[in-house]
């Protein structure tokens, strides 16, 4: 009886599957087709002896492997404050955690240019202040700045995923230590270390394989003659026309990036194992004034390093350049201009439109596939299998897509957004399906429900709030997403992301900030919708 009921749980996700995977094989078949164009070994063997080909690998890996460290470095101060201590201003500091999943990489860059460009604002403030004749900072267009942007824009990437673990860590056994004898130092290293091991792991693969792919930040700040093979697969695709070679980039990163995501995945089954036998526990206060000098450093750090970028596009989107004199005034002219610009409207709307294709097409697939998973027994169906897209880049899909249909297609890269969203939307889902009472469900398939009408009448109310996140999550990274749209552009169809960068490439700052600006608070105010939903369930 439990296998049938087994079997029958899971035929959702056997209906799903076969879509998902067929969204995922046959974009990613159709990009390295081009490799069979006159025979694969000769291909490969012509990229490999392409120095771009090795350059672009080493400065991919290299590069994400800086910029993960710098994360973490950033980030698991983050985590602690957080998960172990209560002070004025926590809830912003946990509210920067989003920023990464509402926030797009490009208005990042963007902030960058304007807070450390050589005419950025720390430039022209440490000029005033000493009396300088050069900009002292001029790392933006390297491999430094690329590393910069990245660590900045990911380190609340560990400090979500860290937090999580530190708050859960085993309180008990630390105070058994101390009691012990055991100093704070020994503690730390013997005990608290080891349980956020694994969530430290996982946090700086995912870290890894998202600036490994990075498309927009490199392809800004690249500085040096050579991209990632993400720029580099673009420019082969693109300007080259040589597809052999592109599809040989795809397969090699895609190589690499399955090798970061199995090193993820291994983490995260440990951190979630880890979770599963400790229970949170409620912060403390500060313990000395060092404690808090400390925690007022890093909050400024953070205030002047990574909000500054942001406040500086919020300033710049209210500048008005004035030709007549030097300077400029405070105003609307930015985003009046935008508003009356032609095509802003339809950019707007194309914008909500792939958003909600893609959002309702990750939470669906998250939330029938959550009911199909409960019960897998496999830990690699289970936890490894659904994470199989994020080994995959959407710069890879869209040009398998372009490749497999002749052009480009709005919805081909609403399914391109959709893949990537999925994993986060599934995450964010999984948890609340994976608590849900089968008790409620038994009892309504007794009194007459169907499959459906159970997990209709049972398990979505349940899950609602975390299916409301995983909406929002999509959503936003579709919204803020411009890269399958640079790299397989749709005839006439433009969305505000990929209009924001059209604007920054042509100078047109004020604007791109204005921009900017309405796509963050669009996203914003979706997890503020969700976050509202949260306190109401």
């Amino acid at each position: 009886m439990k296998a049938v009921r087994s079997r029958r749980a899971s035929l959702p996700a056997a209906v799903l599957f076969p879509a998902l995977g067929a969204a995922l094989l046959v974009p990613l078949g159709a990009a390295f087709m081009p490799l069979f164009d006159g025979g694969a070994p000769a291909n490969l063997a012509r990229a490999f002896a392409d120095p771009r080909f090795s350059r672009s690998f080493a400065y991919g890996l290299s590069q994400a492997a800086a910029s993960a460290a710098l994360a973490a470095a950033i980030g698991l101060p983050g985590a602690f404050l957080i998960a172990r201590r209560t002070f004025p201003g926590k809830r912003l500091l946990t509210a920067l955690s989003a920023v990464p999943f509402c926030v797009p990489p490009l208005i990042i860059a963007i902030g960058f240019v304007l807070y450390y460009g050589r005419e950025g604002f720390l430039n022209r403030t440490l000029m005033a202040s000493f009396r300088l004749d050069q900009p002292p900072i001029g790392f933006l267009y390297s491999f430094a700045g690329v590393v910069m942007a990245h660590g900045f824009y990911n380190f609340p990437v560990v400090m979500r995923f860290v937090g999580d673990a530190w708050a859960t860590a085993p309180r008990r056994h630390e105070d058994a230590a101390r009691l012990l004898g055991a100093s704070e130092r020994r503690v730390f290293m013997t005990v608290t270390l080891p349980s956020i091991l694994p969530s430290i792991g996982a946090s700086m693969s995912l870290v890894f394989l998202m600036c490994f792919y990075s498309f927009v930040i490199v392809l800004l700040f690249g500085g040096a003659g050579v991209g990632t093979p993400e720029v580099e697969l673009y420019r082969a695709a693109r300007f080259e026309f040589d597809r052999p070679l592109a599809s040989a980039f795809a397969l090699v990163e895609t190589v690499v990036a399955m090798g970061a995501l199995a090193l993820y995945a291994a983490f995260e089954r440990r951190a979630a194992g880890d979770r599963e036998e400790s229970e949170r526990v409620a912060p403390n206060g500060f313990r000395s004034s060092g404690g808090i000098a400390l925690a007022v450093l890093y909050g400024a750090f953070i205030a002047v390093c990574f909000v500054g970028p942001l406040a500086s596009i919020v300033a710049e989107s209210l500048a008005i350049r004035n030709a007549s004199r030097v300077g400029s005034s405070l105003g609307l002219g930015n985003y009046v201009s935008l508003f009356t610009r032609r095509g802003f409207v339809p950019a707007l709307a194309n914008t909500a439109l792939l958003g909600l294709l893609c959002a309702a097409l990750a939470s669906v697939a998250g939330f029938t596939l959550s009911i199909g998973l409960k019960r897998a027994r496999s830990p690699f169906l289970s936890k490894t299998l659904p994470l199989l897209p994020l080994g995959v880049s959407g710069v890879v899909l869209a040009y398998g897509w372009n490749s497999a249909l002749g052009r480009s297609s709005t919805l081909a890269v609403a399914a391109v957004q959709a893949v990537s969203a999925y994993p986060f939307a599934l995450r964010a889902i999984q948890s609340s399906v994976g608590l849900s009472d089968e008790r409620y469900v038994e009892a309504a398939r007794c009194l007459g429900s169907s499959r459906l009408g159970a997990a209709l009448r049972v398990r979505l109310p349940m899950a609602a709030s975390s299916i409301a996140s995983g909406f929002a999550f999509a959503f936003a990274m579709s919204a803020g997403d411009a890269n399958a749209l640079i790299a397989a552009p749709v005839a006439g169809f433009e969305t505000l992301a990929l209009m924001l960068y059209r604007l920054a490439g042509s100078y047109r700052l004020n604007e791109a900030c204005a921009a900017a600006v309405l796509l963050a608070i669009g996203t914003g105010f979706i997890f503020f919708i969700k976050d509202a939903s949260d306190v109401r369930l």
